[in-house]
């Protein structure tokens, strides 16, 4: 049964904080006298939104964190326990988009989308557990996607890397709060205006603000999948339900234009 989970002056950590979903839900829970530990691959950036953060009476760290790097990921846990003393909430934003038309296909491209879309997230896990299991409690929310059931044209890298995030969420979503009351929340963002996905416009696409109110809001109710925009989870959700036979013969054409990558285009980018 959802609860009513009180977030102030909670020990919150998170990642990819310095763009898109990441920065907004810092600023939005600054609003709510939350202790954060902020991490991304740009220090600087990092500095300068922490510095904004204490301006407004925030008590905020930062530390440098590639969440390929599982040393980093080590060092980023280690860092918010020495100084806050336990970790109540795990924000894992990071993530890449790195389109994969058929007409350039390339391993590359899948390996650093699941490097940076899952295995980043799995370090996290492992090192999130031991902390909360020993305080008791915790909640740990990591950003997958809201097609996450099928392959979409030109981005099957980053779908099957979502994919295998929202698998490994669920799988560990009931051991983790029957077994030590740690809750496991599945994010799953529709189209959100970020530097991730600015060149693929999409129509309904919201705003990372809006973004960060409803996944606090999510939070708050213990939900345990938070999805939206409304419109696209319901036409998502439709689609999920063609046979295999329709969902292949939809034309690529119909696909392409808004929001579909051109066959040169790779595009790396993370906060």
């Amino acid at each position: 049964m959802a609860g009513n989970m009180e977030l102030k002056e909670k020990t919150v950590l998170i990642t990819g904080a310095t763009g898109g979903i990441g920065k907004a839900l810092s600023q939005r829970l600054s609003k709510e006298k939350c202790r954060l530990a902020i991490f991304a691959r740009k220090e600087e950036k990092l500095k300068e939104i922490s510095t904004e953060l204490k301006s407004g009476g925030v008590e905020c760290i930062y530390k440098r964190c590639d969440v390929r790097n599982k040393e980093d990921v080590k060092n980023a846990v280690d860092f918010v326990y020495k100084k806050f003393g336990r970790i109540d909430l795990a924000l894992l934003c990071a993530g890449v988009l790195i389109p994969n038309p058929i007409e350039n296909f390339d391993s590359s491209i899948i390996k650093n989308s699941m490097e940076i879309n899952f295995l980043g997230n799995i370090y996290f896990l492992e090192y999130l557990f031991p902390v909360m299991k020993s305080q008791g409690s915790g909640t740990i929310a990591a950003v997958s996607t809201l097609p996450d059931r099928r392959g979409v044209p030109g981005w099957g890298a980053y779908g099957a890397s979502k994919a295998a995030l929202s698998l490994m969420l669920e799988s560990l979503r009931a051991e983790a709060k029957q077994k030590y009351n740690i809750n496991i929340i599945t994010i799953k963002p529709g189209s959100v205006k970020t530097p991730m996905i600015e060149k693929y416009p999409r129509h309904g696409a919201i705003s990372p603000e809006k973004a960060a109110d409803i996944i606090v809001r999510g939070i708050k109710k213990e939900k345990k999948i938070i999805q939206f925009p409304l419109l696209q989870v319901v036409m998502v959700r439709l689609t999920d339900l063609f046979p295999v036979f329709a969902y292949d013969r939809i034309p690529i054409e119909m696909q392409k234009g808004e929001g579909y990558p051109s066959a040169e285009e790779k595009t790396l980018k993370t906060p």
